[in-house]
């Protein structure tokens, strides 16, 4: 039998489906030199899927992250800070070749990824945590969270913060231990103290309530 990295190098090279594109996938580059291309993104996202799955799905339990349908604007600050050295993960830089990559590379694989539709090709059911109070974390997120993420935590272009809603709980708690920590900056902000008033049950509320945004989506239009 093949190895893992070996089947899943050969079902990314497979891949050549054409995917439904936001309307908007290309507001965020529209006022740059920048010039994203699709198809080269998606020549390049064959290493992203190599981690990231074949529609950047991710992997359930968040070892790594849901990317698509994630704002252009923020993958693309994502991307070109791991490419730069600001932020390190061997993973993004060694399989995904970051290093070797320019802006418009940059801004075309962030433009694509963007622009998949996981209901459309791959729907995910995102689970929400055992022992969430998802009543809490709702008020929790609408007092503290929703200025930035924005009411249906779909991400803000003005304040650069990313989508939330559809990503995976362990990673999310993963990404708030570290900014706790000091190992990753919140709000681009290095004294930022966003989480230091909430105890674990707090944030596991958060999160809680985060997973089921995409569930009553419906219901909220």
């Amino acid at each position: 039998m093949s190895s893992p990295f070996l089947r899943a190098l050969a079902f990314s090279l497979a891949f050549s489906g054409t995917l439904a594109v936001t309307p908007s996938v290309f507001a965020s580059t529209s006022d740059t030199d920048l010039e994203p291309d699709l198809d080269h993104g998606q020549r390049l996202h064959r290493q992203c899927a190599l981690c990231h799955g074949q529609y950047s799905q991710g992997i359930l339990g968040g070892k790594y992250p849901r990317l698509a349908g994630l704002p252009d604007y923020y993958l693309m600050k994502s991307l070109t800070d791991y490419r730069d050295g600001t932020r390190e993960h061997a993973a993004m830089t060694v399989v995904g070749g970051l290093r070797t990559l320019s802006d418009n590379d940059l801004a075309s694989l962030s433009a694509y990824i963007a622009s998949i539709d996981l209901d459309a090709v791959h729907p995910l059911d995102v689970p929400t945590p055992e022992g969430a109070d998802v009543e809490n974390g709702e008020d929790i997120y609408k007092s503290d969270c929703k200025t930035c993420h924005g009411r249906s935590a779909e991400g803000n272009k003005r304040k650069e913060s990313p989508k939330l809603a559809g990503q995976y709980d362990g990673y999310l708690f993963r990404q708030i231990e570290k900014f706790k920590a000091g190992k990753r900056m919140h709000a681009n902000d290095p004294e930022d103290e966003t989480f230091v008033d909430y105890n674990d049950q707090d944030i596991l509320d958060i999160i809680g309530f985060v997973t089921t945004i995409d569930d009553k989506s419906d219901d909220k239009n």
